[in-house]
């Protein structure tokens, strides 16, 4: 399908954006964009663009940058969460979180279910998971209570055990979750982006592993997202583990090459 001047311009105009956070005019545009466009046609579009409500001009004698809009339309088209990151390096991935300006957490994505409860002479009671188990004390009535609760998911347990005042079994189970993150980084990125759009709501659901761990795979524009951000979790294969990738940034964050450089390409 034949792609239209309009989209062109558009997309080049994003794409300068991303790269460098600046706005652009006609005769910059023209410079660096592969095709024979003259700067009178590039500025007839930058208006009909403003029109539209696809770009802004920030002053009378600066160039355009795109509107929130204009970068929702153009990350829905160029993400696709269903596909699975190959990352063959931690290393290199973490690096490159604060370059772009990202807070990103990985976890391994196996979920681990409560199957049985072994109880040991009246001293102890072990929980045996899928691939894990936790030792507590031995109590007749924890027995009887965590027995109604066998097929729990440990996430799901884990939460119940705060509830009802078992601590033991939570810390136990905060402790083996926070193992299973194969790293966090950037969120001092987080805390600057919340100081300089002035919110801090949603800070507590984004430090929360278990919220972006049970969040489905999907770009997010909205909800617990603040306006002029986004959010991206999909699956990754980390070093041979199965894994979520979650990351949160500024709608003007390049996120697609930082995705590229996180699986060993070039930009």
């Amino acid at each position: 399908m034949r792609i239209s001047k309009r989209d062109l311009i558009l997309e080049a105009i994003i794409q300068e954006y991303l790269n460098s956070g600046e706005p652009i005019g006609s005769n910059e545009l023209q410079m660096k964009m592969n095709i024979e466009i003259s700067p009178s046609t590039i500025r007839i579009y930058l208006k009909k663009l403003s029109d539209e409500g696809a770009l802004v001009q920030l002053h009378v004698s600066s160039g355009r940058v795109p509107t929130n809009d204009a970068l929702i339309d153009y990350w829905q088209n160029r993400i696709n969460p269903t596909q699975t990151l190959m990352i063959d390096d931690i290393d290199r991935i973490q690096s490159n979180i604060n370059d772009y300006g990202l807070y990103c957490i990985a976890q391994k994505s196996s979920r681990e279910f409560l199957k049985e409860i072994i109880e040991v002479k009246d001293r102890f009671l072990i929980l045996s998971f899928d691939k894990s188990e936790v030792v507590l004390k031995y109590s007749r009535q924890v027995k009887g209570f965590l027995s109604n609760l066998i097929g729990c998911e440990i996430r799901e347990l884990k939460n119940i055990s705060a509830q009802v005042g078992l601590y033991e079994l939570y810390d136990k189970l905060h402790q083996m979750l926070n193992s299973s993150a194969l790293f966090r980084a950037g969120e001092s990125e987080l805390y600057e982006i919340a100081k300089e759009i002035n919110d801090e709501s949603f800070l507590e659901h984004l430090l929360n592993s278990e919220f972006s761990f049970n969040l489905k795979e999907g770009v997010y524009f909205d909800g617990f997202v603040p306006s002029g951000c986004m959010a991206v979790k999909q699956l990754a294969i980390i070093e041979k583990d199965d894994a979520e990738l979650f990351c949160f940034g500024k709608i003007g964050s390049d996120f697609e090459s930082f995705f590229n450089k996180a699986k060993g390409e070039h930009e």
